[in-house]
């Protein structure tokens, strides 16, 4: 999973468990011909690691803060801290020996699973789901409404999975701000999750008063209009753009609307978009983003809804969650 300056301290170095994080960039041949081994690492050590990836190029401060010259760097964290370092392709085997010697260096007073007595070969650590905290589901629900300042916003370019992040939201305890003007179709099975106020955000905020402690979605180009009063957390939907492409296609075709706007061109409207958007995003202190890869969460959701989870200080149902997961609906993907 990949994440960015304003993800760093939350994800890496205030992190409880051990951390990997693997500096690549685009350009580099070697940094793609890892990536298979990176993602197979993270599925391997879920339970108790989290590894996660930073471009150099969208992230030059993070690559400058942690004296990165070649890619691609692997460093790994333990309470805060880098306490080891490769640089070049390595195996899986030296991937892990880099988070064993992460686990070895986690703070005693940490929640890691050396804390507890184990043995290495034993050590698991087990993410906090709401079910470890309260009783039932309805007092995980009402103590979410209760004392949740924030809202959570889900966001993203069309098609990239917000509807269904926003279905898995509230399976796992937070209530979602919808009108249900907009019903199921075949291009959205499980419903829409819209809210047509927030269309007018720019001129009317009012409905923002009734949002504390709720999801709401957003197309992310409404995220400038938010107002600076209040804390959302943001939780911003990636998908492989050539599938946002086909998927976005074939439910114009549905609805009968023809477009003469080539792929290459639309490709580079979004990704100027993005650009621009994640430009802008360090200087508004009042989101806290973390981005969330759809064709991650379809392959394996567990360690995306874990952090999904910790972005929402830990109150989700996390099994509910992985139950709303249906690959069956991911019909689109690149080749």
């Amino acid at each position: 999973m990949e994440i960015r300056e304003n993800d760093f301290s939350e994800f890496v170095l205030e992190a409880d468990r051990p951390v990997l994080v693997d500096f690549w960039a685009s350009w580099c041949p070697p940094c793609k011909m890892m990536q298979p081994v990176v993602d197979r690492l993270g599925q391997k050590v879920a339970d108790w690691a989290d590894v996660y990836s930073v471009n150099i190029d969208r992230s030059p401060a993070l690559a400058s803060q942690f004296s990165v010259s070649g890619v691609p760097t692997f460093i790994s964290f333990a309470g805060g801290r880098a306490v080891d370092r490769k640089t070049g392709a390595l195996t899986e085997g030296q991937l892990m020996s880099l988070l064993n010697i992460a686990k070895d260096s986690m703070p005693a007073d940490s929640n890691s699973s050396n804390s507890a007595g184990l043995s290495d070969s034993d050590a698991v650590v087990t993410p906090v789901s709401v079910a470890e905290v309260s009783e039932d589901s309805s007092q995980q629900t009402a103590h979410l409404s209760s004392t949740s300042e924030f809202i959570t916003v889900v966001s993203g370019l069309p098609r990239s999975g917000t509807s269904m992040m926003m279905r898995m939201l509230e399976a796992g305890g937070i209530a979602a701000l919808t009108d249900s003007r907009r019903t199921a179709d075949d291009d959205n099975p499980n419903g829409y999750y819209e809210f047509e106020d927030v269309k007018s955000l720019a001129d009317h905020r009012e409905w923002l008063n009734d949002a504390a402690g709720k999801a709401v979605k957003m197309v992310y180009s409404l995220l400038k209009h938010l107002p600076v009063d209040r804390e959302y957390r943001v939780i911003f939907m990636r998908r492989h753009v050539d599938e946002i492409l086909q998927s976005q296609k074939k439910m114009l075709e549905r609805n009968g609307i023809l477009t003469d706007v080539a792929d290459d061109q639309m490709r580079t409207m979004f990704d100027r978009e993005l650009r621009q958007f994640y430009a802008w995003l360090p200087s508004q202190p009042h989101l806290k983003l973390i981005n969330v890869s759809y064709n991650e969460l379809l392959l394996n959701p567990a360690p995306a809804i874990h952090q999904v989870n910790r972005h929402l200080e830990q109150r989700l149902d996390a099994d509910s969650m992985i139950r709303m997961v249906d690959p069956a609906l991911y019909r689109h993907r690149a080749a």
